[in-house]
């Protein structure tokens, strides 16, 4: 694959995708270690049922445990084992770690999420559609993809309460959200700016399966479709965690453009278009892009990146030379303490282009 820098960058030769560098911070370094060696850990109890159709699932989780333990381990002693060292690089050699025994450790799960969500959709969309103020419409599209980014089962926090709460659906996902003004709140700029503007192309970066592209995602992208923008949808290359992989994408939009016209007319006309991203895990390093998806947003006017990974761990603080959105709920207590808000606290940074 051949990758190159993102074109919508404002200063590429400066960007660096990581908020922390955990090489020089060493409070975070000692937080993310032992936190994500837990993480790592607590696939082993799931990989059997995660994989019902691997006898040795358990048996492989330990073996891939054992290596992240290994190189835990050896940076404990020399930081420098591991450059750049941040939680993207982490987590990426923890997916990589994971593939050479699981070729899609999540893919179950991220089946039944998508097809239960599913059942949902054309209720979701429909309910949007009632909504007749433009401005309460578009705030109800956020709340949806924020509600949606809750279901993330590389959140300890969260994986918990999904696995206490097997009915734990999107209602229940926007009462974890915490009322207005957000941590970081930009929707009254940005739904200003789309009174006043159409965008000509969006690209967005998608993450958890699910919940949060069904229902979360499909319906935000389905209300730029209308008002006439392209919308390129951009996934991992590689399977990472519950996220959405590029072969998914598009079978998902393809089973919910059964249900509504709107996207299957801007599937068959070109309006909304899928490819992958190149990433091997949930973070984005924005300089590691194929190329294909950069002469593809050549022309956009907007980017968003949903997500954690995609815009708190990597890209916060990110400028772009178009506008952007960067939408999350911070899942993470101790990151979300380090930024100065609290668990479940929501960030939506609009930035318009300077």
């Amino acid at each position: 694959m051949n990758n190159r820098t993102c074109p919508l960058l404002k200063d590429p030769e400066n960007y660096t995708p990581d908020i922390q560098d955990l090489l020089s911070n060493e409070v975070a370094r000692n937080y993310w270690l032992v936190t994500l060696e837990r993480t790592v850990a607590k696939f082993v109890d799931k990989a059997g049922e995660l994989n019902p159709d691997n006898p040795k699932a358990t048996e492989d989780a330990k073996s891939c445990l054992q290596k992240f333990r290994q190189l835990i381990e050896k940076i404990k002693s020399d930081p420098r084992t591991l450059i750049p060292l941040s939680v993207r690089t982490l987590l990426d050699f923890n997916e990589e770690n994971l593939r050479v025994h699981f070729k899609d450790a999540w893919r179950l799960q991220k089946e039944t999420e998508t097809r239960e969500a599913l059942t949902h959709f054309r209720e979701r969309i429909d309910e949007i559609d009632l909504i007749n103020d433009f401005n309460e419409k578009w705030l109800e599209l956020i709340k949806g993809v924020l509600a949606g980014n809750v279901f993330d089962w590389g959140s300890s926090a969260v994986a918990k309460m999904l696995a206490e709460v097997p009915t734990f659906g999107l209602s229940h996902a926007m009462d974890t959200i915490e009322e207005r003004p957000w941590f970081i709140d930009h929707v009254n700029l940005w739904i200003e700016r789309l009174n006043s503007h159409t965008f000509k192309s969006a690209v967005i970066f998608v993450d958890n399966a699910g919940v949060d592209f069904v229902l979360g995602i499909l319906p935000f992208i389905r209300e730029l479709l209308i008002m006439g923008t392209r919308v390129i949808l951009t996934a991992n290359s590689y399977p990472s965690l519950n996220d959405v992989t590029y072969q998914e994408l598009n079978l998902y939009c393809c089973s919910a453009a059964q249900q509504c016209n709107v996207l299957k007319g801007a599937i068959s006309s070109g309006q909304l278009v899928t490819i992958e991203n190149g990433q091997k895990g949930p973070c984005l390093d924005l300089k590691n892009i194929p190329s294909e998806l950069c002469d593809l947003m050549v022309e956009s006017d907007l980017i968003v990146l949903e997500g954690m990974g995609r815009s708190v761990h990597t890209n916060l603080n990110t400028e772009f030379a178009v506008d952007s959105i960067k939408i999350a709920v911070l899942k993470n207590e101790w990151l979300a303490k380090s930024l100065g808000a609290n668990q479940f606290s929501v960030i939506f940074k609009y930035e318009p282009a300077v």
